[in-house]
C-alpha cells in the first residue's frame, strides 16, 4: 500500500516564530542527521502523536515549545492534513484537524480521535469485519514499519511492540505477533481465517457432544448396574423369583414397578372383610336367636298365665258343680256361674297339650346355637391367620416402600444428555469439509516462508556485511518470530552472532526482505515505508567499523532502487542518523538529506527551548 510523508510542521507557542516545516521526498531514504540532543529521534514520535498514539513519546522541552504538531501525507496518492494539539501535562490531546487539502495558518479543532482512527482504518483497507475477528487496528500493522532504536541491535527482539501500545499479556505476545504476521504475509487470509474459526466452533461442538455421549454411556452402565442391584434386592426378600433375569435397564425397571402396586393392602382388606362378613353372620344368627327365645318365653309367660287364671276359677267351678242343689241362686248369678265355668273351660283348653311350645322350637334355638358356635371359631381361627398376614404384609409394604424409593432415587439420579445424533453428523461432516478446504494452507504456508526467506537471502548476499557467515542461510523462525541464521547443509541455526553490528544486519535484512516481499502481495495491509533510527548505534566507538555503516547505507540505496526502478513501485524511507551526509551525499542517488542538525541548528530553536 503506497505511503508517502510530505511533510512535519511544528506551530510554536511563541507567535513571533514562524511555523517550521520538514520535507520528505518519495521513493527516497529521507535522512535526518545531526548532533546528539537536537530531537532528531523526536520525528518519528511527532508521527506517531499525530497518527492518534495514546501515549506522549516527544520530549517535554519540545512539549512545551510546540502548540501544534502536524503531519502532511498520501495514500495511494490521497493526501491528508492532521494536526494534533500539544499535550497538556504529559496527557495526549483530543484536539485534532483534518483535512484533504491544507493546513491553515493555525490549526483548530474540527476532528476527533474516533474520526481519525475510522478514517485510517477504512483507508488502509482494515474492515470493520477484520476488526471484529482480530481486535486490531492500523497501528498494529506499523509494527511492520519501525525499525526503533530499542530493537535495532537487539539479538532476539524484530517487533517493538511497547512503541505502538501493544504490550500484549504475558505469554500472549508471540501469538498476538504471529497471527498479525501470518495475516500480514498472506500465510492466512481472511477466508481462511472464518473457517478455521468455524472448524474451532465445529471442533469444540464435536467435542462438547462426545463427551457428552462418553458421560451418558457411563451414567447407563451405573444406572443399569444400580438396578441390577435393587433387582437382587427384591429376590433377597422374595419378592421377585431367583430365576428372573432381565438385559435391559427397562425391563428391570417394568418388573420392579409390577410388584411395587400390591402393596396397597389389598390383600389386608380382603381378610378383614372376611371377618367382617363372619362377624355379620354371627350377628344375623344371635338376632334370630333372641327373637326364637323371646317367642319361646312369651309363649311360656301366656301358659303361665292362663294356668293362673284356672287355678283361679278352681273355686267357682266347685262351689257351681257341689253346691248347685243346695243353693238357690238368683237368675244373674246363675248365668254369671255359668260364664265362670265356661271360660275354665276354654282356659283348661289353651293350657292342654295342643297349646304347649312346639319341640321344632328348640331345635331351631341348638341350631343356631351351634351356627354361631362355628361362626365364632371360624372368626377365632381366621383373626389368628389374619394377625400373621397383615404382620407379614406389613413387613413387605416396609421392604417395598424401601424399593420404591430406591428405585426413585435411581431414576432421578439418572439424566442423560440429549445428543442429536443427526447434528453431531452434520458437523463431523462439516469439519472434514473445512478441514479439506484448509488442507492447501499448509502448502501454501511453506511456500510463503520459503518466499520470505528467498527475498531475505537476497539482501542478505547482496552485501557482504557479515563476512564470517558467508553462505550462511537466513531463516525467520515463526514460533520464536525473529531472524536465524543457519550454516550450510545444517538443520541448526548458531545461537550467538557475536556483535550488535551483526544484530542490526540482521534486522536490516529482515526488514528489506519482508517489505521486498510484501511488494508482490496482493492484498497487504502494511504500508510501504519504513522508519529506521540510527543503524550507527552499534559504530558510536568509530574505527574500522564505519565501513559496515556505509554497507548498511548501501544496502539501503539498493533497496530503493529495487523497489521503485526494478520494482516500478513505490517505497520510502525516513531514518535518523548521527552520520555525517557525507557518507550518502552525492554518493547515494536515493538518499535525500532532510535536515542536519549541527552548529546550533535543532528540530526546535535554542531560543525557544531556554524560554
Amino acid at each position: 500500500m503506497k505511503f508517502t510523508l510530505h511533510e512535519i510542521k511544528l506551530w510554536f507557542k511563541n507567535k513571533s516564530f514562524e511555523p517550521k516545516s520538514y520535507y520528505f521526498l518519495p521513493n527516497k531514504v529521507n535522512v535526518i542527521t545531526g548532533d546528539s540532543n537536537t530531537g532528531k529521534s523526536s520525528f518519528f514520535n511527532i508521527i506517531d502523536y499525530c497518527l492518534i498514539s495514546d501515549q506522549v513519546k516527544i520530549a517535554t522541552p519540545i512539549i512545551n515549545a510546540v502548540e501544534w504538531f502536524g503531519i502532511k501525507f498520501s495514500i495511494n496518492d490521497e493526501n491528508l492534513f492532521i494536526a494534533r494539539k500539544s499535550a497538556n501535562n504529559g496527557a495526549p490531546s483530543f484536539d485534532l484537524f483534518l483535512d484533504k487539502t491544507s493546513f491553515p495558518e493555525l490549526p483548530y479543532k474540527n476532528s476527533n480521535p474516533t474520526e481519525i482512527i475510522n478514517l485510517l482504518n477504512e483507508t488502509l483497507n482494515i474492515t470493520q469485519e477484520l476488526k471484529n475477528n482480530f481486535n486490531i487496528s492500523y497501528r498494529d500493522f506499523l509494527l511492520f514499519n519501525s525499525l526503533t532504536e530499542n530493537i535495532i541491535a537487539s539479538q532476539e527482539v524484530y517487533f517493538d511492540t511497547s512503541y505502538f501500545e501493544r504490550e500484549y499479556p504475558k505469554g500472549s505476545y508471540i501469538d498476538k505477533l504471529k497471527e498479525i504476521f501470518n495475516l500480514v504475509t498472506g500465510i492466512t487470509t481472511f477466508e481462511n481465517i472464518i473457517t478455521q474459526s468455524k472448524l474451532k466452533k465445529t471442533q469444540k461442538y464435536i467435542e462438547n457432544t462426545e463427551e457428552k455421549k462418553r458421560k451418558n454411556e457411563e451414567n447407563n452402565v451405573r444406572y443399569k448396574e444400580s438396578l441390577k442391584k435393587l433387582l437382587d434386592e427384591c429376590k433377597n426378600n422374595k419378592l421377585l423369583d431367583e430365576s428372573i433375569s432381565f438385559d435391559s435397564a427397562e425391563e428391570i425397571v417394568n418388573i420392579i414397578e409390577s410388584i411395587i402396586p400390591d402393596v396397597n393392602n389389598v390383600e389386608d382388606n380382603n381378610f378383614l372383610q372376611e371377618i367382617d362378613k363372619l362377624k355379620n353372620q354371627r350377628n344375623n344368627l344371635q338376632s334370630e336367636l333372641f327373637l326364637i327365645r323371646k317367642y319361646q318365653k312369651e309363649c311360656n309367660n301366656y301358659r303361665n298365665s292362663l294356668i293362673k287364671s284356672a287355678d283361679s276359677l278352681q273355686p267357682i267351678d266347685f262351689l257351681y258343680r257341689n253346691l248347685q242343689d243346695q243353693i238357690i241362686y238368683p237368675l244373674e248369678a246363675k248365668e254369671f256361674l255359668q260364664n265362670l265355668e265356661y271360660s275354665l273351660k276354654k282356659i283348661k283348653n289353651k293350657t292342654s297339650v295342643n297349646y304347649v311350645i312346639p319341640d321344632s322350637i328348640e331345635s331351631e334355638i341348638n341350631f343356631i346355637q351351634e351356627q354361631i358356635k362355628l361362626v365364632d371359631e371360624e372368626i377365632a381361627r381366621r383373626s389368628k391367620i389374619t394377625n400373621i398376614t397383615l404382620l407379614e404384609n406389613r413387613n413387605n409394604c416396609f421392604i417395598l416402600g424401601k424399593i420404591k424409593e430406591k428405585l426413585e432415587n435411581i431414576k432421578k439420579s439418572y439424566s442423560p444428555k440429549t445428543i442429536k445424533e443427526k447434528k453431531l453428523a452434520d458437523n463431523k461432516e462439516l469439519k472434514q469439509e473445512l478441514l479439506d478446504a484448509l488442507a492447501s494452507v499448509k502448502t501454501m504456508r511453506r511456500d510463503i516462508i520459503n518466499q520470505l526467506n528467498s527475498s531475505i537471502q537476497f539482501f542478505y548476499c547482496l552485501i557482504d556485511s557479515i563476512p564470517v557467515y558467508k553462505n550462511y542461510a537466513t531463516k525467520f523462525d515463526l514460533d520464536e518470530m525473529s531472524l536465524r541464521l543457519y550454516p550450510p547443509n545444517d538443520m541448526f541455526p548458531i545461537g550467538n552472532l557475536g556483535s550488535k553490528s551483526n544484530f542490526m544486519f540482521m534486522h536490516l535484512y529482515f526488514y528489506l526482505g519482508l517489505h521486498a516481499y510484501l511488494f508482490n502481495v496482493v492484498k497487504s495491509y502494511v504500508p510501504q515505508f519504513l522508519f529506521i533510527d540510527q543503524p550507527s548505534i552499534p559504530y558510536y566507538q568509530g574505527g574500522n567499523d564505519d565501513l559496515k555503516l556505509t554497507d548498511a547505507f548501501h544496502l539501503l540505496n539498493e533497496f530503493i532502487d529495487l523497489m521503485v526502478s526494478k520494482k516500478n513501485g513505490d517505497f520510502q524511507i525516513f531514518m535518523v542518523e548521527h552520520a555525517s551526509k557525507d557518507n550518502w551525499e552525492n554518493i547515494l542517488e536515493h538518499f535525500h538529506t532532510v535536515e542536519e542538525f549541527i552548529n546550533g541548528n535543532a528540530l526546535i530553536p535554542q531560543q525557544l527551548i531556554k524560554e
